[in-house]
């Protein structure tokens, strides 16, 4: 019950931090949320997944976020899914293997990214977003679905992985990834899990 009304607020910043598009194909209307109204969602949305994380700190992902992944054409909502998924916002998260910052970034990832503090929120999300982006673009001969799935893939496992298998890799890890993932950006979206 808690993680549907944290996705439901979630889903309502973007929905509101997107204000300029259509609130249905045929009427051209616009829904009109303020900027205030729309960070105090994200705000508490990220708070909810991190109830340790202070607003200031929770207002700088929310900035980060906005500006990196409209700077790279990518949808914020899937970097959000993405920080989530991997980090629950936490910019101090480390992983086993060596990956960390908010989107669990791993060192030759961060140094190809010329991500220098991989805990500073602004490098660490410019980071993720470029990463995510590059496997859009390694993946752009799909169709629309399967390029998303195997960008999220590669962003687990790594695109030597994807490419090997033709898809997504047979671990567990990687397919439980990218089921949350795809999930949870499907309901930032308002649609269903499925």
């Amino acid at each position: 019950m808690r993680s549907a009304r944290a996705l439901f607020v979630l889903f309502g910043f973007f929905w509101a931090l997107f204000s300029t598009l259509p609130a249905s194909a045929d009427s051209g209307a616009t829904r009109n949320v303020s900027g205030e109204q729309a960070m105090r969602a994200y705000v508490s949305a990220i708070r909810y997944f991190n109830p340790g994380i202070d607003e200031d700190e929770a207002q700088r992902i929310v900035a980060a976020i906005a500006r990196e992944s409209l700077a790279a054409h990518v949808d914020p909502r899937l970097i959000v899914a993405i920080v989530a998924t991997e980090s629950a916002f936490d910019r101090t998260a480390r992983s086993s293997a060596g990956a960390r910052g908010l989107g669990q970034l791993m060192p030759s990832t961060a140094s190809d990214d010329h991500v220098n503090d991989v805990e500073d929120i602004d490098q660490n999300i410019h980071g993720t977003v470029l990463t995510i982006k590059g496997n859009l673009d390694h993946y752009a001969r799909y169709d629309t679905q399967r390029q998303y799935v195997y960008a999220i893939a590669a962003y687990n496992a790594g695109s030597g992985a994807v490419d090997e298998y033709h898809g997504v890799p047979p671990y567990d890890e990687t397919v439980h990834y990218v089921w949350k993932v795809i999930t949870l950006w499907r309901r930032l979206w308002g649609m269903s899990a499925t």
